[in-house]
């Protein structure tokens, strides 16, 4: 159960560094408009599998 915390945490890190460096009004190139993009959707990703298989796990203890 740890370790799905720390994963957790980990993905609201890379989320909020990803979320401070797009608030900034300096121009920006669209490489760095694609990567921010890029860590967004992974992020996003990441975090839906964490939920599937935290329900999973779940589902397993409860039922099983």
């Amino acid at each position: 159960m740890r370790k799905w915390f720390f994963l957790l945490g980990l993905l609201v890190l890379v989320y909020l560094i990803s979320k401070l460096n797009s608030s900034k009004k300096q121009e920006k190139s669209t490489f760095f408009k694609r990567m921010n993009e890029t860590v967004s959707i992974l992020v996003w990703a990441l975090s839906i599998a964490y939920v599937l298989a935290f329900l999973y796990w779940l589902y397993t203890v409860i039922f099983k």
